[in-house]
């Protein structure tokens, strides 16, 4: 951290290049992961009652890639947020722990991730005037994907546990809807993440040779 930074009362700014990396990484296996998921159950012409083991424990670690990729981009989060505070951000309505936050808030979930991310992108792209600066429009894309997949996703997984041919059968459908919308939420997000990350570092670089 320079004496500037130390004086202003900014963070030091850390380097989450290498994390964004594993973060883009695990949103494209998420991508491919769905889509896999998605010919399987075309394969078996969407019967409920003939899921193999094979196939069992395909979700199971399409689960698991899911919350992993949650995680580390949550982290990832977290420090961008940190970050866009050292190149000179101020007044962000959203904190890097509220950035995090929020995406466990029922309801409120719904739109404050979606705003927390969308000034980040704002931030990263001009700190110091960052208000004015206007957002990328893929973000809104990437968030009615993302909220088209929690929301197939959850009917899925509550009809999942009827014991009813025809509500199985709509859950192995509502499934492939929930797929559907994750194929192109977790393209959208490596792409947000990626720019973003590449604003913050081109910002970082400059700051290193102008110090």
């Amino acid at each position: 951290m320079s004496d500037a930074d130390r004086s202003a009362g900014r963070p030091a700014f850390r380097d989450s290049a290498w994390l964004a990396r594993v973060v883009r990484w695990l949103l494209w296996a998420n991508a491919l992961g769905a889509l896999i998921e998605t010919a399987v159950r075309w394969r078996r012409d969407f019967d409920p009652y003939y899921v193999g083991d094979a196939e069992a424990a395909m979700i199971l670690a399409q689960l698991a890639l899911f919350v992993g990729t949650g995680i580390a981009f949550l982290v990832w989060l977290y420090r961008a947020e940190i970050n866009a505070r050292a190149l000179g951000a101020e007044d962000m309505m959203v904190s890097p722990g509220w950035a995090v936050g929020w995406f466990f808030v029922p309801l409120v979930q719904l739109v404050m991730p979606f705003l927390a991310v969308r000034e980040l992108w704002k931030a990263s792209a001009t700190p110091r005037d960052w208000q004015l600066r206007p957002a990328s429009p893929v973000i809104a894309l990437w968030w009615a994907c993302w909220i088209g997949t929690v929301i197939s996703g959850n009917i899925a997984f509550s009809l999942s546990f009827m014991d009813d041919y025809d509500a199985l059968l709509a859950a192995d459908f509502m499934a492939i809807v929930s797929a559907a919308f994750t194929i192109p939420s977790a393209i959208l997000l490596a792409a947000i993440v990626g720019r973003i990350q590449e604003m913050q570092s081109s910002f970082r670089h400059l700051a290193d040779r102008f110090a």
